[in-house]
């Protein structure tokens, strides 16, 4: 008689050991809720960081445009771009970059050129864009256009 209650045992408690469907599936409702409440939260925060970085980015970009335009006395022209800030142009004698310590700094947190407008006459400022998470002109939220247009 030993042996079965031993038997008995084990098989009560093998039972109390595992997991019910229904507390498997409690457990994933409650996992889903979270995740429902979490996620559009945290991918708000990922966009608003992204157009933050855009800006920084551009602004870095500004300040290495005022370095250039001190040594050479003029802005890149728009053949020359944001490139002129990295490898020097022909016919740029007093060029004394780089400018900007990384080429990837003309790119967008979402991987397009930064779109660099000069100025379109002499005393005007230049004009930075980048398109924004949808990569066309306008846009509404973070899928808007961000422009820095650098002031005289």
């Amino acid at each position: 008689m030993g042996n079965l209650d031993k038997a008995a045992r084990r098989v009560a408690v093998a039972r109390r050991a595992g997991y019910t469907l229904t507390e498997m599936l409690v457990v994933l409702v409650i996992i889903g809720l979270i995740s429902a409440i979490v996620v559009p939260q945290t991918l708000g925060q990922m966009d608003r960081a992204k157009v933050r970085a855009a800006r920084l980015k551009m602004e870095s970009v500004a300040a290495a445009l005022e370095m250039y335009s001190a040594d050479i006395a003029r802005y890149p022209t728009q053949a020359e771009g944001l490139a002129a800030l990295i490898d020097p142009p022909e016919g740029a004698a007093d060029w004394a970059g780089p400018y900007l310590s990384d080429p990837a700094l003309t790119m967008d947190p979402w991987g397009r050129a930064v779109v660099y407008a000069p100025p379109a006459t002499p005393g005007e400022r230049f004009t930075l864009t980048s398109y924004g998470a949808d990569g066309a002109v306008g846009g509404k939220g973070f899928k808007r256009d961000i422009v820095l247009q650098a002031t005289p």
